[in-house]
């Protein structure tokens, strides 16, 4: 009998790589000096939908997302770029848009 847990974690898993290849063959990477212009990233976008983006990782569904822990956080993610000394930088899985440092995504990566 399959579990649901190992299809939707490797759904999950598929998703964050085409989210990043779309996103690395699509724009270059934004230095985090330049971040002050870009728009915020918000649940519409495509790409942050399909990996449940939130701006407030203690919104993270626990029952959806079962390995999520209280310490991840874009802050602490290896495509968050920090360096602005603001609340949103870039992140490398969504170019052209600013994160909240404070979110999470289930394309999370401890750093």
């Amino acid at each position: 009998m399959k579990t649901i847990h190992n299809q939707t974690t490797r759904r999950v898993a598929l998703k964050a790589i085409a989210a990043a290849v779309a996103g690395i063959g699509a724009s270059r990477f934004v230095p985090a000096a330049e971040s002050g212009g870009l728009p915020h990233l918000t649940d519409a976008n495509p790409a942050a939908a399909s990996l449940s983006y939130t701006e407030n990782a203690d919104s993270v569904d626990s029952r959806k997302f079962p390995k999520h822990q209280a310490s991840q956080r874009c802050a602490t993610c290896r495509y968050f770029q920090t360096g602005t000394g603001s609340v949103y930088a870039p992140c490398r899985l969504y170019p052209g848009n600013a994160v909240n440092a404070n979110g999470w995504c289930a394309g999370y990566v401890p750093v």
